[in-house]
């Protein structure tokens, strides 16, 4: 055997070895530079979030969902298959799949306001919920509703433009019009592991505009942001 022939096996392995160290290195700086998955929601989270969630009279009245002690209220929606669109805000029914929540309410002028987050085990499972009510929304649009619960209403349910986000977390809007004009908006957030219900009842005629409850829904997105950012 030649020189030449004996020195191969060792020019291989050191070829390997510098192979394995490159590789090594890329996933190092991989994990170094890439922006790491962001945590999911615990329910202490989510009580930070709607900590600053706080009126206009800087008090703050957010508390606990649970779902062993909140109760339904009797009712149903005509016809059935838009229901869902109006599960955990009139008929106070929380999502199947809901882990637990947080909520507050206001009341401003002759209009009443809550705003609530539902927890869920992860991202794929408010996505599911999320979606689910995207479909009932895409099939009533402009569909005749009658709301049999309180506050009763039948009117034009309407899918509500949203105003555009750099970066927008996914959200819909609609609002159930009665012939006298009064209006059950709702918006619906859903980020990370949680979906958000803003549900608003205005009673006075006049035509509705998004504007403020998608300020809210902002805000509300905002905070999510900063506890995320805080927990990485």
């Amino acid at each position: 055997m030649g020189l030449g022939e004996a020195g191969r096996p060792k020019r291989w392995r050191k070829r390997v070895l510098v192979g394995i160290a490159l590789a090594l290195f890329a996933g190092l700086m991989l994990w170094r530079f890439l922006p790491a998955r962001a945590p999911l929601f615990s329910l202490s989270d989510v009580q930070g979030v709607y900590a600053g969630m706080v009126r206009n009279d800087g008090t703050n009245s957010a508390s606990v969902i649970d779902r062993r002690w909140s109760s339904e209220q009797d009712g149903y929606i005509v016809p059935a298959a838009c229901g869902p669109l109006f599960e955990a805000t009139v008929l106070n029914r929380a999502p199947a799949e809901a882990l637990d929540g947080v909520g507050t309410f206001w009341e401003i002028d002759r209009s009443a306001v809550s705003l609530f987050t539902y927890r869920f085990a992860d991202v794929s499972t408010a996505d599911r919920e999320f979606n689910r009510l995207t479909t009932v929304l895409d099939n009533c649009d402009h569909a005749r509703v009658e709301v049999h619960a309180r506050p009763a209403s039948r009117g034009l349910l309407t899918r509500t433009a949203l105003a555009s986000e750099s970066d927008p977390p996914a959200q819909i809007g609609y609002v159930l019009t009665n012939n006298a004009g009064a209006k059950l908006a709702i918006h619906v957030l859903a980020f990370s592991n949680t979906v958000s219900w803003q549900f608003r009842y205005e009673p006075v005629p006049g035509s509705y505009s998004p504007l403020t409850a998608h300020r809210l829904m902002h805000s509300l997105a905002d905070q999510m942001r900063a506890v995320q950012d805080l927990n990485r």
